[in-house]
């Protein structure tokens, strides 16, 4: 029989097996898509392929844009990443269909060298906020100028035409590729990335680090391979997912608190720290809360608790998620969403959430109503099961009659599975002894 501590361990080395990128000895363009809205995992996910590509045998960067825009806070946080990479970093938006609104714009307007596919689209930069009546637009001179500013000094700093760029923030202005390419926002119009790396070969790029030339015509392609951290990202920064971890965390709390057992105490905190992390709290601090949470639990599992149960359990996915993300913190507070993605965006992460909260209320006041009848049960010489070991001065849980009762043994300690006699009862909680044979 395996014993409690090799499931434990077998359980936390799967954080170890995050996926890692592996390239050979040869020259390579690392090639990293964003074909979704920008979160906390997109920062992530360009910091991880930047790194790569900041060794010695990887030329460039090369970011296929696909976006309909997404968090303010995360954009700078990419731009200045983009801005402080010792490679060229490229902004394609591509393939043919794409777009690069919002967000998406920043983020091209921040690469050394910006590109569109022919039948692509960019613009509409006009800032909003997202509250719980909807979404609203930022119309705040002071967020407006700052923003157009910020642009205008990217585009100026990889020589573009800087006074387009307040017409994306200002007039929501929206540009095809060959539009684009004939106002100065973008440097080349390329139908594939084949014949983007042909056209930029021999160019020399101007980065903070100086002047590199490249030499990227028939270089081999690498498409980067995210770890499996930014596939959780993905998912819990998504706003459904967090609405619904948050609600159903909370509520799974309040039912614990009445409930014998910790199962649903465990999963309540889990999930209402996963959500704050995908809310934007610092996952830092996050990560770090989550590996004490977990250890805390698993010296319980180890030396308080018989057996190999819920508590262990959430130990394991604690320290797992903990050590997944100790990393720098992030944080989401404004964004720059298309128009037609932000109805859309209210409206499944409100639904959800509203039909899991009725559901959990519904239980909730199920629950109550139950245990306020309790009271008018005569239980005293009833038989009742121990569930958790009870003792004169430690409460637990019995099972009476298919119920579950709060419970303190009459005098000595009674272990769990002990059949027991109900002798008293203190309001709701009832006074046991064990059950003479």
């Amino acid at each position: 029989m395996i014993s409690k501590k090799t499931i434990i361990y077998l359980f936390t080395i799967i954080f170890l097996l995050s996926s890692l990128s592996v390239t050979g000895n040869n020259k390579f363009v690392n090639i990293v898509k964003i074909d979704e809205a920008i979160t906390g995992a997109t920062t992530e996910l360009i910091k991880e392929a930047i790194d790569l590509s900041e060794k010695d045998n990887c030329v460039a960067t090369l970011i296929l844009l696909n976006t309909q825009g997404g968090s303010l806070d995360e954009t700078f946080k990419i731009a200045d990443l983009i801005e402080n990479s010792k490679k060229p970093v490229i902004g394609f938006v591509y393939p043919s269909g794409a777009k690069a609104w919002s967000a998406g714009v920043f983020i091209l307007e921040s690469t050394h060298i910006a590109v569109m596919a022919p039948h692509t689209i960019v613009g509409s930069c006009q800032p909003i906020e997202l509250t719980p009546t909807g979404t609203k637009y930022i119309n705040d001179s002071k967020i407006i100028n700052a923003l157009v500013e910020w642009l205008e000094e990217r585009a100026n700093s990889h020589g573009r035409n800087s006074s387009i760029m307040s017409k994306f923030v200002v007039e929501n202005l929206n540009l095809n590729a060959s539009e684009a390419l004939k106002s100065g926002a973008i440097d080349y119009v390329e139908k594939n990335v084949d014949s983007l790396l042909e056209t930029l070969d021999g160019k020399t790029i101007e980065t903070i680090y100086g002047n590199t030339t490249l030499y990227i015509q028939n270089i081999d392609k690498i498409l980067f391979k995210p770890s499996i951290k930014i596939y959780i990202l993905r998912i819990i920064s998504n706003p459904i997912v967090a609405s619904l971890l948050l609600i159903t965390g909370l509520f799974s709390l309040l039912i614990g608190l009445s409930a014998p057992g910790y199962g649903a105490e465990v999963f309540g905190v889990i999930a209402i720290i996963v959500s704050l992390l995908a809310m934007g709290l610092s996952i830092s601090y996050i990560a770090i809360l989550l590996l004490i949470i977990g250890f805390i639990l698993l010296s319980i599992e180890l030396f308080v608790t018989p057996g190999f149960g819920i508590i262990g359990i959430g130990g394991i996915i604690s320290i797992i998620f903990g050590a997944l993300f100790l990393i720098p913190n992030y944080q989401n507070m404004k964004w720059l969403i298309s128009q037609e993605y932000q109805q859309m965006l209210v409206i499944f992460v409100l639904a959800p959430v509203l039909v899991i909260a009725a559901f959990f209320i519904f239980i909730l006041i199920k629950f109550l109503k139950i245990r306020r009848k309790k009271p008018a049960i005569d239980v005293i010489g009833k038989e009742a099961v121990v569930v958790d070991k009870l003792s004169s001065d430690k409460e637990g849980y019995v099972k009476l009659e298919g119920e579950y009762w709060r419970a303190r043994a009459y005098k000595g300690e009674i272990q769990p599975g002990t059949e027991v006699v109900v002798v008293g009862r203190e309001d709701l909680t009832l006074i046991v002894k064990p059950k003479t044979r």
